[in-house]
């Protein structure tokens, strides 16, 4: 009989993370999987999105190149070639997480897991028996309920990521993180874009200055943004499928593709035995990732927590610890979110409308991109950082940031916020020059009202 200290469901994120910090602790562990390791992010999520996201940015590099003096011949979009180079990428990836698990002596058994009770799954014919389950089967796209969805040519990210070929006019129903990302990658490619979104905002979840910056600069590069408009339906006419929006000028707008990115849904197939407790229909967990079954727990999007990657790893980290006896929970407090578009966002903490709920008084402080060296010898002028404390402390509990590099130096600001870190400890920290970590500096000296590189405000 194969029993097992821990068995974990999917080998994403936040099961393979979960399973690798299990063995560290010196438990037997199994890992099921039905599909590629890694999970979403790996295979049709995060990796593959930024290796064409790069691809973006260097066609929007080259198409900028004359304003550099540089004369660049106009380029061409080898899908295929795009393709074989994005599979590359996710190919050494997958294996080396398949080395992970294998150097740690974890096993990894391939297919669909059942559970039958609290102490035993099945796979295929194989029973697994164990006395801890980690539950990180993930999430699924959402497909609304609007006429004509299931017409030929509606895609989620998914089979978008896998066209072997840029579509002349691609109609995008949801603005949000995926949504924008997408449109970042084809509009560059040469794809005409338009977003339909129903909220006032992009990426509605953002600080608002950086949904209207991101929306300004999404429509000077070409990309058409509907907000508060809805789709009705979609028809196929011939070759072409025929949008129709409500609270838009243009109540029909043609497509060659339409993506459907307006959320994802726990995956819930092959749990119904266990009789867990739901919370709008993710499984319900406490800080210590478990479920309403003593020995049961549940890591990433299966949770409805915060669907990210690096949020699944840290609750896998957690939910092991647990099991191996340690003192361990999971805190939401400091998250940072990173929407690689052009520009790119970073964002942690409070957004200013949060802050000024929460606390009595507080600081902001903001400092453009146009007033940042390094930015302005990148060409790379629009956006801004933007930083928010409560008064009374000066402790930092919001940053976000709009520009280049965003998504690589928002982790500062995440740490300052982790260790309770002040405006104040900011400015005493010397930033190399020409940074655009300088921004965060600035923002930090225009909070307290003695900024350096611009005039005061008041």
């Amino acid at each position: 009989m194969n029993h097992y200290d821990v068995a974990i469901i999917g080998a994403g994120p936040g099961g393979y993370v979960a399973a690798i910090r299990a063995a560290q602790l010196g438990l037997k562990t199994v890992v099921i999987e039905k599909e590629q390791v890694g999970g979403t992010c790996l295979n049709v999520g995060c990796i593959p999105t930024k290796t064409l996201i790069m691809n973006a940015e260097i066609l929007h590099q080259i198409k900028h190149a004359e304003k550099r003096g540089l004369k660049v011949p106009k380029p061409e979009v080898d899908m295929l070639g795009t393709q074989k180079m994005k599979n590359r990428v996710i190919n050494q990836l997958v294996n080396g997480v398949e080395l992970l698990l294998k150097g740690n002596g974890i096993d990894l058994v391939r297919g669909e897991a059942k559970v039958l009770s609290e102490t035993m799954l099945t796979v295929s014919d194989q029973e697994i028996h164990f006395s801890h389950l980690i539950i990180a089967t993930g999430s699924s796209n959402v497909i609304p309920p609007i006429l004509g969805l299931d017409e030929e040519g509606i895609l989620t990210s998914t089979e978008l990521l896998e066209l072997d070929h840029v579509p002349e006019k691609l109609v995008i129903i949801g603005g949000g993180v995926i949504g924008c990302e997408l449109a970042t990658i084809f509009s560059n490619f040469g794809s005409k874009v338009t977003i339909i979104e129903m909220q006032p905002y992009l990426v509605p979840l953002m600080d608002q200055e950086v949904s209207a910056t991101l929306m300004t600069s999404f429509k000077s590069s070409g990309i058409k943004v509907l907000t508060n408009c809805k789709v009705e339906g979609v028809q196929k006419e011939n070759e072409s499928l025929k949008v129709t929006v409500s609270g838009a000028k243009e109540a029909v707008i043609d497509a060659d593709k339409v993506l459907v990115s307006v959320g994802r849904k726990a995956n819930l197939k092959g749990l119904e035995a266990l009789n867990l407790d739901l919370e709008k229909n993710y499984i319900k967990v406490n800080d210590q990732m478990e479920t309403s079954l003593k020995n049961i727990y549940a890591v990433g999007d299966i949770t409805g927590k915060i669907q990210l990657a690096h949020v699944a790893s840290a609750q896998g980290i957690i939910a092991a610890e647990t099991i191996a006896g340690k003192e361990a929970a999971m805190s939401y407090r400091v998250v940072p979110s990173c929407i690689y578009t052009i520009p790119e966002i970073g964002s942690v903490g409070l957004t200013e409308t949060q802050a000024k709920d929460v606390y009595e008084d507080v600081l902001v402080g903001k400092f453009s991109m146009r007033a940042c060296g390094k930015a302005a010898a990148m060409g790379a002028a629009t956006g801004f950082a933007k930083l928010i404390a409560e008064r009374k402390s000066g402790r930092v509990v919001g940053g976000h940031i709009i520009g280049p590099n965003a998504t690589e130096i928002i982790g500062q600001v995440a740490l300052l916020m982790e260790k309770g870190g002040t405006l104040e400890d900011i400015t005493r920290t010397i930033h190399a020059h020409p940074t655009i970590s300088e921004t965060i500096l600035e923002a930090a000296h225009a909070a307290l009202n003695e900024p350096i590189h611009m005039l005061k405000t008041q």
